[in-house]
């Protein structure tokens, strides 16, 4: 794990170094991570100095465009789900995953796993969540985009408060 910090680390200080175009890019990278995704993008862009609004618009193009091959690609990825072989360990935490996103689907819909998806399962799972729950893929990408912007914009606003309180 301490290699994986140093060179996460390494990753940050050189895109801090970088040209606005590589910090762009590396930005949209960070928020095409699942589970670290646009909303963990927006605080990494802005801490390295990158301006706010374009990090805001990395993060959210970087999520978006991840979870929206997950979505156009979800029936191979339910096939490869169900042929992968994983340990118990992981097999149980998958499924607690998966568990969570359809209590979820079934008590919100939609919205509701879209919204409330990057906060507990994911944005990447929450997508073929609802897609296996059987809504149609078009209706659970305009919800994701919806939520990636959510997300991404409400997350641009809290770290620039947090900015502001700090000085």
């Amino acid at each position: 794990m301490e290699k994986d910090d140093d060179k996460l680390e390494q990753f940050l200080q050189q895109l801090q170094d970088s040209n606005p175009i590589l910090q762009f890019f590396g930005v949209m990278i960070v928020g095409m991570i699942p589970f670290i995704e646009g909303y963990f993008a927006v605080p990494v862009g802005i801490a390295i100095g990158f301006p706010a609004v374009l990090t805001i618009v990395a993060a959210i193009a970087g999520n978006w465009i991840s979870v929206m091959v997950v979505i156009l690609a979800s029936d191979r990825v339910k096939q490869w789900l169900q042929r992968r072989k994983t340990s118990e360990r992981k097999q149980e935490k998958q499924n607690k995953r998966l568990e969570r996103g359809q209590k979820l689907f079934h008590k919100y819909g939609v919205p509701g796993v879209s919204l409330l998806g990057p906060l507990l399962i994911g944005d990447h799972i929450a997508a073929l969540v609802c897609i296996a729950s059987g809504a149609s893929k078009r209706y659970v990408m305009i919800w994701q985009t919806i939520a990636i912007v959510v997300w991404a914009v409400g997350m641009g606003i809290l770290v620039l408060l947090g900015i502001k309180v700090v000085k």
